[in-house]
């Protein structure tokens, strides 16, 4: 860790480093959010999913503006966690960024698709149909796969810290492993709360890393 610079800073500034810390604390954690509030249970796909979602249709506007608004804040989050990552180990934090940067892409909602089609009063069997369709016949069905180049990205931020030691071990240990769960809880089928948690913690591991940016004028 380098020492601190006191040198005073423009209001600017001021205000980018702690939309920056903002942003990485409170993305993760407003998807947290939006599980906990969703009642769709984890790792339920195809038909069964349809099923759940007509049920519920209505909480999901309330689940879409929680992931906009994640969306929006990720953005300032990864630039201060990669511009404290860089500090340290610039290439590796550069290639971080650039894959994580993929998790705030608008590569498309597959929910977004399944609330239109059962609002414009589409029966579940076609709904069903379409996002197949939508899922695995679209020519760019593939940047579906970019959520997981993005959660590799996160991960090799949490290891630029560590080798570059520009933040707390704590919080790029926690960047770099919490990442690594995020998907665990959909492939094994596992409670709301195991999804919720790994949430948590790259919200604890993206904001801990960008705590320096309140402290150290250089980065």
């Amino acid at each position: 860790m380098t020492s601190l610079d006191t040198t005073p800073r423009s209001g600017a500034d001021t205000f980018a480093r702690y939309a920056m810390v903002a942003g990485a604390f409170l993305s993760p954690l407003l998807i947290a959010l939006a599980l906990l509030l969703s009642p769709i249970p984890i790792g339920v796909e195809g038909e069964p999913y349809v099923q759940e979602f007509a049920a519920a249709v209505d909480s999901y506007p309330t689940s879409a503006w929680l992931g906009a608004l994640s969306a929006v804040l990720l953005v300032p989050g990864l630039l201060g966690a990669a511009r404290v990552a860089r500090s340290g180990k610039p290439v590796l934090g550069l290639a971080g960024l650039i894959l994580a940067f993929t998790l705030a892409l608008p590569t498309g909602n597959s929910d977004d698709v399944i609330y239109a089609a059962l609002k414009s009063g589409v029966d579940q069997a076609t709904t069903v149909r379409l996002l197949d369709a939508y899922e695995n016949a679209l020519p760019t069905s593939v940047l579906g796969a970019s959520f997981f180049l993005g959660l590799i990205g996160a991960v090799l931020l949490g290891i630029a810290v560590l080798l570059g030691r520009s933040a707390p071990v704590w919080a790029g240990a926690t960047l770099a492993v919490a990442p690594i769960l995020i998907p665990v809880a959909w492939f094994a089928g596992l409670p709301t709360i195991a999804a919720v948690i790994p949430w948590a913690l790259f919200a604890i591991g993206l904001g801990g890393v960008t705590l320096p940016l309140l402290g150290d004028r250089r980065r």
